[in-house]
């Protein structure tokens, strides 16, 4: 059976500290790290005195020319500026990896400035446009996020806190096996179907549209009353 590879692509912004995307960065097969998040990464790695193959994108305004030089052919200067460092880097990470046997996990795409946390977000959905059927996640200190369209059942377990963000509001959606189930619900705002919680082990969603899903690490327990 072919090896499924595990790439990360790092982004410039908060650097993870939970042990979950730290454990993904450890283990990755290979890094795409964007320009402005390698000064991190750097440390990070020297840390671990690590040797895992990486690369650096981007179009260069946040590295020094000594970098540049050091980095020799892991240095992939982009000029273009219609789209951001996130999705360069990942149109390198597929252009390089099969999507068929290849998972892609996004790291440090929030915190810092709102306006980038909100766009990386939203690049999910486009991610997941452009590359079909690709096993796409962002990974950030609190939880796990995906975006989906159709049919879609997740692992999950009691207390996790789940919210939904609706990327097409004026199409519906539905969800079984969450705390305040929706049919056919319309979110028009992101905040509509925030906040929910899984009751088992699994929770499913369907829609024509497209969501992004976020889901805890950690269950939110119920305090005991008095």
């Amino acid at each position: 059976m072919e090896k499924t590879q595990h790439i990360v692509i790092l982004a410039a912004g908060d650097f993870p500290t939970h042990e979950e995307p730290l454990r993904a960065l450890r283990e990755a097969d290979f890094v795409v790290c964007c320009d402005s998040a390698y000064g991190e990464w750097k440390v990070e790695s020297g840390k671990r005195k690590e040797e895992k193959p990486f690369v650096v994108i981007g179009d260069g305004d946040s590295l020094s020319e000594s970098d540049k030089v050091s980095l020799g052919a892991r240095w992939l200067q982009v000029d273009e500026q219609d789209y951001n460092d996130l999705h360069k880097a990942m149109a390198y990470a597929t252009s390089q990896f099969t999507v068929h046997n290849s998972q892609f996990t996004i790291l440090g795409a929030t915190g810092r400035r709102e306006d980038h946390t909100l766009g990386n977000i939203s690049y999910l959905v486009t991610f997941a446009e452009e590359h079909p059927g690709a096993d796409i996640e962002m990974l950030t200190d609190y939880g796990r996020l995906r975006a989906m369209t159709g049919s879609r059942t997740y692992a999950s377990f009691p207390y996790q806190q789940v919210s939904i963000v609706s990327m097409t509001p004026d199409l519906p959606f539905s969800a079984e096996g969450l705390k305040w189930p929706l049919d056919g619900f319309r979110a028009r705002r992101w905040w509509q179907a925030t906040l929910n919680e899984a009751l088992g082990t699994e929770f499913s969603l369907r829609t024509e549209g497209w969501l992004v899903v976020f889901q805890t690490y950690n269950p939110k327990i119920p305090s005991a009353s008095v």
